[in-house]
């Protein structure tokens, strides 16, 4: 990895070539949640404030984290972290929105960093409650309104295991939190 010194400290936080722990942790007030990764290979992640991602992208949207993972033969990865403190439909949109901002920024961070294409590209959903999957205690999502034709709501992928994004399949996960917004995974 290359250049790396040359964006802000403030801007990402690096393990050893080891491993170590990063954070996730959400930007927004209402959300309150950090995200503890354990990663047994180097990674780096990247927090890009709401609204202050690249100012020449179209996109404002922006994820909670961005990392990057180091693997065998200089392979690297890309996971993608969002925090929300409840899923519902609007949310659930807005979090696929900063996916793809995520991997808009993380393709250029690429390019300034002098990485080689990812070998692999995930999403992640953390949350403390949601109102979309078939368990939901919200049974009007699952209403559908007399002579309207029946079509895929925009929440029906929230239990698919890939999400359409920017043209690619990419595995997406949810990381459910505990009631003060923590959670843990393991890269």
């Amino acid at each position: 990895m290359n250049n790396l010194e040359q964006l802000e400290r403030s801007f990402y936080e690096k393990t050893g070539e080891t491993g170590g722990t990063l954070y996730v942790i959400e930007q927004e007030k209402s959300g309150e949640a950090q995200l503890t990764l354990h990663c047994s290979n180097e990674a780096v992640v990247f927090s890009i404030k709401p609204n202050r991602g690249f100012p020449y992208l179209r996109t404002k949207n922006t994820p909670d984290g961005i990392v990057f993972v180091k693997r065998e033969e200089q392979r690297w990865e890309l996971h993608i972290f969002e925090c929300k403190k409840t899923v519902k439909v609007k949310s659930w949109e807005k979090a696929k929105q900063q996916f793809a901002g995520g991997m808009l920024h993380a393709y250029m961070l690429r390019g300034l960093l002098d990485l080689p294409p990812f070998s692999k590209i995930c999403v992640y959903m953390a949350y403390r409650d949601e109102h979309l999957s078939k368990n939901s205690p919200d049974p009007a999502l699952f209403r559908q309104p007399v002579g309207k034709p029946v079509k895929k709501p925009p929440y029906a992928d929230w239990d698919d295991p890939s999400l359409g994004i920017l043209g690619h399949e990419v595995p997406h996960q949810c990381i459910p939190l505990n009631d003060s917004g923590q959670g843990e995974y393991t890269l």
